[in-house]
């Protein structure tokens, strides 16, 4: 038998500015649950990769700690597992049948400065089976994904807005931002889709210009924002999980 290998979509979980605020503590659900889709049949995760922003600061520091990942199967069509509870919180599972395994990332996995980037092999076979017609696509089965922090997980920013009326006359598409010894383009590229630390919307990231200048796909909206508020990537971990089949 040929034996195929496959990557998933890149699996973007989104976090609020609000739990970002704050850092997370081992326990902690760092995120929710997330779907990804799968070619319908068994297949086994050999291994993942994640990507990791960095915490907003000025150097900036790249994540110390890395997190389980838990595995669940979706059992009808567009079906949410039951919460693993409050972002920034401790995570807890209720009584299930949909879990179906965990891959962990240590702080060893991590490398690089700023961005973290780590790649793991599944130290047991972690074989994923999914029940019929779950996929939103014909021939896919639907997963699902959630993260609990296995050590302190910061992504906390001194990132503001440097915008003195924001909140009554819009800048249009540009955003100003300062902090001490920011970069802005070490923290944002073009794509993300920015929130405040009160989970206000910001925009989606156009380009990074300068040091403190963004400029974003839409206009800035007025009585949204404030000056001073901090800013923040709402999804700042990628996830690639590889397969076998």
């Amino acid at each position: 038998m040929v034996t195929k290998y496959f990557n998933s979509p890149i699996i973007t979980p989104t976090l609020t500015g609000a739990a970002m605020h704050a850092a997370f503590a081992e326990g902690d659900t760092l995120f929710d649950w997330t779907s990804f889709e799968i070619p319908k049949g068994t297949a086994r995760i050999i291994g993942a990769t994640i990507i990791m922003r960095p915490k907003g600061d000025a150097a900036p520091t790249h994540q110390p700690a890395g997190f389980d990942m838990v595995f669940a199967k979706d059992t009808a069509v567009s079906a949410t597992p039951a919460t693993i509870g409050a972002l920034n919180a401790a995570a807890f599972l209720t009584p299930r049948h949909d879990v179906i395994g965990s891959v962990r990332f240590v702080s060893a996995d991590i490398v690089g400065g700023g961005t973290a980037v780590a790649s793991t092999t599944t130290g047991t076979p972690l074989v994923l089976e999914g029940e019929p017609n779950t996929g939103t696509n014909v021939g896919y089965d639907k997963y699902w994904v959630a993260g609990i922090a296995s050590g302190a997980v910061d992504f906390t920013t001194i990132i503001r807005i440097n915008d003195a009326d924001i909140d009554s006359s819009s800048p249009g598409t540009t955003l100003v931002t300062d902090g001490t010894g920011m970069d802005v383009r070490e923290h944002f590229i073009a794509g993300d889709v920015l929130v405040a630390h009160d989970d206000a919307a910001v925009g989606t990231v156009s380009s990074v210009d300068s040091t403190t200048n963004i400029t974003l796909t839409e206009s800035i909206a007025t009585s949204v924002l404030e000056d001073d508020d901090y800013v923040y990537c709402k999804n700042p971990i990628k996830i690639i999980l590889h397969f076998e089949k």
